[in-house]
């Protein structure tokens, strides 16, 4: 087995990126220890979240919609947990941020001391996106 394989040059395909970029959001690390993790560089990781949340951004409304059949929802999460009513699965995750400076940068201050923002996410049964919130400071 070779210990000094090295992606330096290499592509990475759209599916690794939306998985790099999946993978720092949820983690709560910094890029450098998910590249190290996942055997990127820190600057790889730095362009694909950039990317990847880019699109996020620009493309989510035609993707990330709450379902129009709530009943068929609450069907597919009794049959996954047995637990009657539920329309969505929340989680919510700090993603860093630099300081943004002026009287109220403190209230970006997370629990574990550093500067985030605090987005929360809503899934389906299918792990389906049905809506991402990032409006709050990480301090909230």
């Amino acid at each position: 087995m070779d210990c000094n394989f090295d992606r330096r040059g290499l592509k990475i395909d759209n599916i690794t990126k939306v998985l790099i970029a999946l993978r720092f959001y949820a983690s709560g690390n910094d890029q450098r220890v998910n590249g190290d993790t996942l055997g990127y560089s820190q600057a790889s990781v730095s362009i694909v979240v950039k990317e990847v949340s880019g699109l996020q951004a620009k493309c989510g409304k035609k993707w990330i919609r709450f379902p129009s059949n709530l009943q068929d929802t609450k069907e597919q999460f009794y049959l996954i947990g047995e637990f009657p009513g539920v329309i969505g699965a929340i989680d919510c995750t700090h993603v860093p941020i630099k300081s943004p400076g002026g009287n109220n940068a403190e209230m970006y201050r997370n629990r574990k001391g550093w500067l985030s923002l605090n987005v929360q996410i809503v899934c389906g049964p299918k792990m389906q996106i049905f809506d991402i919130v990032c409006r709050w400071p990480g301090s909230n």
